[in-house]
């Protein structure tokens, strides 16, 4: 099926939702750069403590990730979106006022309890038809990385003018116009009109976990945010050791972040010009352990710091884009919700025992521990992605029927779900036509021959 642009509500769906995430991931960004240090002066504040309180937010994600993705499926996705930032605006809010260490903790906790990103990216999948969801998930995750590059800068800047619990005040309100822009400029419904096979979540659970290859996928995910956090346990303090001040972090991420685009881009583009997914993610893998081991060095010159850190990101940017995109295509519409449930919950997971397990083992193990026991985890992600085999090959395949029938339309998408290899059938209302997203290892096409007239 020939590529075409996107209808102005598959934009306006791509815009909105991408700003709702852009706007909250912004607030919980700015705060990586600046916790460790500033969290300090909070009452009650030791090294673990500031752990649990920057990892903390991925645990209460975690633990409800994928219930709140459920739920969206029985009450609709925007109901779910709704609740999860006025919850979000409330941990905010609970530790923008609080001096001590316990009630920054207690207000990160409830932070992640507002956990939309499986209902915001099943409502993309909604409002967007199969053909031109890679581009609204590109715009997705271009804005998450934009917030990330912005809120680096940005987190020692505004933390330097309002302390560490003004920058909560700024958070609030970036949540409070993330949630705006959810109440009037996402679209109403669906773009299409979508059937659904009868499957209990037992059905749902053995087909997603059959080959273990979300498994895989989740170990990476866990793996990259863990890492993350740690790095930002250890950086910060490190970057002033070398004689550069809070307020002057803030150019070094930029220039790090404008480096490490530069040195991405080449390495995705690759990897779809040439079909080389699983090799590209190892790669990144390979680029993360090198940065890591990089550390031991004990360099303290800008340059060191530069290469390094672009290194870094270069690789987790990488992973971040590709790990989702990729269950996306392993799972189709019926088990993407639950595929991506259990994704979501292993990132959230890994940050929350990223922040505790560091700021627990830090002082026990010393950054030279951290740094191995992070290079070991990168190297097992790697090697593990091995195991996931030869990746789908998507395709969109259109089939005419003989009629207009609504009816009709939804028989055919049913019994299009139930064939090997049909990830997606959806049909837009008396059109008589119903767009497939298939796997071309795996469909045949005399199964698509009986559904009607078939058109590539």
């Amino acid at each position: 099926m020939k590529s075409s642009p996107l209808t102005p509500v598959e934009r306006r769906s791509a815009i909105s939702l991408a700003s709702i995430f852009a706007l909250r991931m912004l607030g919980l960004f700015m705060l990586l750069p600046v916790i460790r240090i500033l969290g300090e002066d909070l009452e009650g504040a030791t090294l673990p403590l500031l752990g649990l309180a920057l990892g903390i937010y991925g645990l209460s994600q975690a633990i409800l990730q994928l219930p709140l993705g459920l739920l969206s499926d029985k009450i609709g996705r925007k109901p779910v979106i709704y609740g999860g930032l006025l919850v979000f605006i409330a941990g905010s809010l609970v530790a923008g006022f609080s001096d001590t260490i316990w009630g920054l903790i207690a207000g990160r906790a409830l932070q992640g309890a507002g956990a939309i990103a499986s209902a915001v990216m099943a409502l993309a999948a909604d409002l967007s038809r199969p053909e031109q969801r890679s581009k609204v998930m590109a715009m997705i995750g271009g804005s998450i990385g934009l917030a990330f590059a912005i809120s680096l800068i940005l987190g020692p800047i505004l933390s330097e003018w309002l302390s560490l619990q003004g920058l909560f005040f700024v958070i609030a309100a970036l949540a409070f116009g993330a949630l705006v822009v959810a109440m009037t400029l996402v679209p109403r419904g669906e773009q299409a009109s979508k059937v659904h096979l009868n499957l209990s979540f037992g059905e749902r659970w053995r087909h997603v976990t059959a080959k273990g290859r979300i498994f895989v996928l989740a170990l990476a995910v866990f793996v990259i945010h863990w890492s993350l956090v740690a790095v930002f346990m250890i950086v910060p303090e490190k970057l002033e050791q070398s004689g550069y001040e809070l307020a002057q972090h803030s150019w070094i991420y930029l220039t790090v972040l404008v480096l490490s685009i530069a040195l991405m881009v080449p390495m995705m583009l690759g990897a779809e010009r040439k079909k080389m997914h699983r090799q590209i993610m190892q790669l990144a893998f390979a680029v993360i352990v090198l940065a890591l081991a990089s550390l031991f060095t004990g360099f303290t010159h800008i340059a060191f710091w530069l290469v390094v850190l672009t290194l870094f990101f270069a690789g987790f940017n990488l992973l971040e884009a590709k790990l989702p995109s990729t269950v996306s295509n392993l799972f189709g519409s019926q088990y993407r919700g639950t595929a991506l449930g259990v994704f979501s919950t292993s990132q959230f997971l890994g940050a929350f025992l990223g922040g505790s397990v560091t700021g627990y083992l830090l002082p026990k193990l010393g950054v030279d521990g951290i740094l191995t026991m992070n290079i070991v985890l990168a190297v097992m992600a790697g090697v593990a992605l091995t195991f996931l085999g030869q990746l789908p090959e998507i395709e969109e395949v259109i089939v005419k029927l003989d009629t207009n029938d609504e009816n009709s339309s939804k028989n055919v998408q049913l019994l299009a779900l139930k064939m090997p290899g049909v990830l997606e059938a959806i049909a837009n209302d008396g059109e008589g036509k119903v767009y497939l997203q298939v796997d071309k290892s795996k469909v045949q096409q005399k199964d698509l021959l009986s559904l009607g007239t078939v058109e590539r």
